[in-house]
């Protein structure tokens, strides 16, 4: 495999969709080296994608806040203060 194939794997999805643009753009109008780069690449390219499309999709809800009781604002003097006798 080339350096390349070897970094497919890793890559996200819009590295990956990136990377397919271009592959195939060379495989049409590249030169020689180019053209046959891309047409062993680009086999690569959509198996990962297959692969990719065929895993189970990873659904982590997330886990929001509990929602804050709204508190009555305190009017008048406050009552419940300890007192320095005791």
């Amino acid at each position: 495999m080339t350096p390349l194939a070897d970094m497919i794997p890793a890559m996200s999805d819009p590295d990956l969709k990136a990377l397919r643009a271009n592959a195939a753009r060379l495989a049409e109008t590249g030169s020689p080296v180019q053209m046959a780069a891309a047409a062993e690449i680009l086999p690569l390219i959509d198996a990962e994608v297959a692969r990719r499309a065929a895993a189970p999709a990873s659904t982590v809800k997330k886990v929001r806040a509990p929602v804050k009781k709204k508190v009555v604002p305190v009017t008048g003097h406050q009552t419940a203060l300890p007192s320095k006798a005791a």
